[in-house]
């Protein structure tokens, strides 16, 4: 099974890299294919203002100004693996990844910039930093101009923007296209603040997809002890029947001693793989919101504001928290063993466990396990019946936001080139990583697939709450894990001032920089 994984996924390599190579928009035909972030689109319609003749996403038709900027090089600020062993960068400079770096994402990457290059004598370098925040600090002190773009965590993207130093994307309308294809439209209508927009994502980066949340479920443990009572999986997701406490039953019914010796430990088998902070990400997934925005575009409190709020927090803490009946909590096993992630994967990975939730970071990381190929992929549960749709929560403090530093040298020159790489990246990149490595390569069946099309990364959830933690709301959730308390009341009660004391100021430092 795996060897014709690996075939397929070569194969699929090989035929994304022999496509027409038509640039996007320019004369040299060099670009990578047509498939889209979901889907391969080939219409190449006239009445398609995002494609050019040849079906590539391109600005040729969108009125962009014409290229007329000195500079030679594009220097963009990005993670190192030197502090970050997961989160780190693989998406700019291919002179610059690593052994452990896809062979379908270098040479997308190397398409995208030599097509870029060709097009505009600009070379694009990745100026690798352990952190990239404090490296624009440092440079903005100092007066220097090392950077013409960068790419640090949301989280990190949040703090250089109430400190006044990136500039507002929104400024720029002659160079971006938001409403284009290739930029997140969750992200750019999530983030801004009062129009506001300093930093978004797309398809320039993958590790909004990277940090998404799934659920990953063991195919075979599920066939013999739960598909006869509740049927397929994949089925009941399509059918809006997979529900969490469907979940809850599923787990409680194959959690069981088993390594032999008295009592429940990570050595047995388990429903449900999870973490203090996954209280977060179930609460998300219900479609409720720690942090949303009024008509103004300005950010207010959303936890506590209707009374489903308060139900469904307290039934994700309440279920979640059962760790003798269901769930293996990660941070219970701290002290009991060398690293709890590492145990966690294993618990899963050794068929031992259910489901996992699981960012799709991962998902790459189950291939060292020889049953890799016996799991599957489907979205975080409905949290209650009638629900309209599945929700899948970013862990968006630790995505990537594209941002233009105040003391870029020229920033209508940044403005373009991220333009310009972000258009080129959804002909490039994105189908690298999202039909070669993470469909033909990481998910393990076809319906796997089907879930990822039109189940999980069709309604990515990026909040507020979660980016700038406004008086930590939403670490309200995993403290009470912690401490194994479902009183989100008292606890909402406690931190309100707090919170909105920090959405102010947060308010206030958008205003002032405008």
């Amino acid at each position: 099974m795996k060897k014709l994984r690996v075939f397929a996924m070569l194969l699929c390599l090989l035929t994304v890299f022999a496509l027409v190579l038509t640039s996007c928009g320019g004369e040299e035909e060099t670009s990578q294919g047509t498939t889209s972030g979901t889907t391969s689109e080939t219409s190449g319609s006239e009445t398609d203002i995002y494609k050019d003749a040849e079906g590539n996403y391109s600005l040729v038709n969108l009125k962009m100004p014409e290229f007329n900027f000195t500079q030679t090089e594009f220097k963009v600020a990005v993670y190192s693996n030197e502090k970050e062993s997961t989160y780190y960068s693989e998406e700019i400079d291919p002179e610059q990844m690593y052994d452990t770096t896809e062979l379908a994402i270098k040479d997308a990457v190397k398409v995208r910039n030599d097509l870029i290059e060709s097009e505009t004598g600009v070379k694009i370098v990745g100026k690798l930093v352990p952190n990239v925040r404090d490296a624009l600090v440092d440079d903005f002190s100092t007066g220097m101009h090392s950077f013409d773009a960068a790419m640090p965590f949301m989280g990190a993207c949040a703090a250089l923007a109430q400190d006044g130093m990136l500039y507002n994307l929104n400024d720029f309308t002659d160079y971006f296209h938001f409403d284009a294809p290739w930029w997140d439209h969750s992200a750019c209508e999530s983030l801004s603040i009062g129009g506001n927009l300093y930093f978004t994502t797309g398809d320039i980066s993958i590790m909004q997809k990277i940090t998404s949340i799934a659920l990953t479920f063991n195919k075979e443990m599920y066939s013999e002890q739960i598909e006869e009572k509740y049927g397929n999986l994949y089925d009941l997701v399509r059918q809006k029947e997979w529900t969490f406490d469907k979940m809850y039953e599923m787990g409680e019914i194959v959690t069981a001693d088993t390594d032999g010796e008295a009592g429940m430990t990570y050595k047995d088998t388990w429903g449900l793989s999870t973490s203090d902070a996954d209280a977060e990400k179930y609460y998300l997934a219900s479609g409720e919101r720690f942090i949303s925005k009024n008509a103004s575009d300005l950010p207010e409190l959303a936890l506590g504001k209707n009374e489903n709020s308060i139900n469904v927090a307290q039934k994700a803490l309440s279920l979640l928290e059962r760790d003798d009946e269901w769930t293996m909590n990660n941070q219970r096993l701290s002290g009991q063993v060398q690293n709890i992630w590492v145990t966690s994967l294993d618990v899963f990975g050794e068929n031992r466990c259910l489901f996992r939730t699981t960012a799709f970071s991962a998902i790459k990381k189950l291939r060292a396990y020889e049953q890799a190929d016996e799991f599957g992929i489907v979205p975080l549960p409905l949290m209650f019946d009638g629900q309209d749709t599945y929700y899948t929560p970013s862990s968006a403090k630790y995505a990537y936001g594209v941002v233009i530093p105040l003391n870029a040298e020229d920033p209508e020159f940044s403005a373009y080139m991220l333009e310009l790489m972000c258009c080129y990246a959804k002909n490039t990149l994105t189908p690298a990583y999202y039909e070669i490595t993470l469909k033909t390569r990481d998910a393990s069946d076809k319906e796997s697939e089907d879930m990822l099309d039109n189940y999980i990364f069709n309604n990515v959830v990026y909040d507020l709450g979660i980016i700038h933690d406004f008086g930590k709301v939403s670490s309200q959730l995993s403290t009470l894990m912690s401490n194994k308390s479902t009183d989100i009341v008292s606890t909402l009660d406690a931190n309100r001032a707090a919170i909105e004391d920090a959405i102010s100021a947060c308010v206030e430092a958008y205003k002032l920089n405008d």
